[in-house]
């Protein structure tokens, strides 16, 4: 938790140009996942790599039983009028600071154990729009993700003040002071390309990264109090 937050400010959002952290500035370093990407492609690899997180997250559950699973999809960007809406192609997960996985889904499919860890109601997948990922990757994939938390509706409840919409890279500037990049050729870049390439493995991984760094900083502030 910031160290510039206090009861005082429950309730009262800071100007725009200040942030919890405490910095007033309208530029801030990048934020980068500095630990190991995992990239699976095949599904043996998928596999492989979602059982050990199942291990993983074994080891992470809190008091209640759940634990916290960073969560982002991509897909690639479909820009002809009318057409068909691409598929999800890469599912992102992180579960700590020391490693994330992009699974390439498009390729691979989704094997059991990462159904698993996707259905699976004790693992709570947070991220920044995860209700809308939730659909599309049900409509795409036939899975259904079991419990999410927005992150856009927990700032809400968290930092006070008229309820908005939350972008990923707007709550990171207000949380943490640094900036999500978001650079348009990797944004809506190929999704489906084999492999991908390094700047969209950390893009991705990043994204996941995020999410789950943000809910361990909002799970701990208070909750606001609005004036009345």
């Amino acid at each position: 938790m910031s160290s510039s937050w206090n009861d005082e400010d429950a309730g009262h959002p800071l100007p725009r140009s200040i942030s919890y952290c405490g910095v007033k500035s309208s530029k801030f370093p990048a934020m980068r996942f500095g630990g190991r990407i995992f990239y699976s492609k095949t599904a043996s690899e998928v596999d492989m790599r979602a059982t050990q997180l199942l291990r993983d997250l074994e080891t992470k559950r809190d008091e209640s039983g759940s634990a916290i699973v960073g969560f982002d999809v991509e897909w690639r960007p479909n820009f002809t009028k009318g057409a068909i809406p691409s598929k999800v192609a890469v599912v992102q997960i992180c579960v700590d600071n020391d490693y994330c996985d992009v699974m390439h889904i498009i390729h691979s499919g989704i094997p059991q154990s990462l159904k698993h860890i996707i259905e699976d109601s004790t693992l709570v997948k947070v991220g920044v729009g995860v209700d809308d990922d939730s659909a599309k990757l049900f409509r795409d994939h036939g899975v259904s993700i079991k419990d999410v938390e927005d992150l856009s509706d927990l700032a809400n409840k968290k930092l006070g003040g008229n309820s908005k919409k939350w972008g990923l890279a707007s709550l990171t500037k207000t949380l943490v002071c640094k900036e999500v990049l978001k650079p348009y050729s990797i944004r809506l870049g190929n999704w489906e390309a084999y492999p991908l390439s390094k700047k969209q493995l950390e893009y991705a991984a990043t994204d996941a990264y995020a999410s789950w760094h943000l809910y361990q900083v909002l799970k701990d502030l208070p909750d606001a109090v609005n004036d009345s």
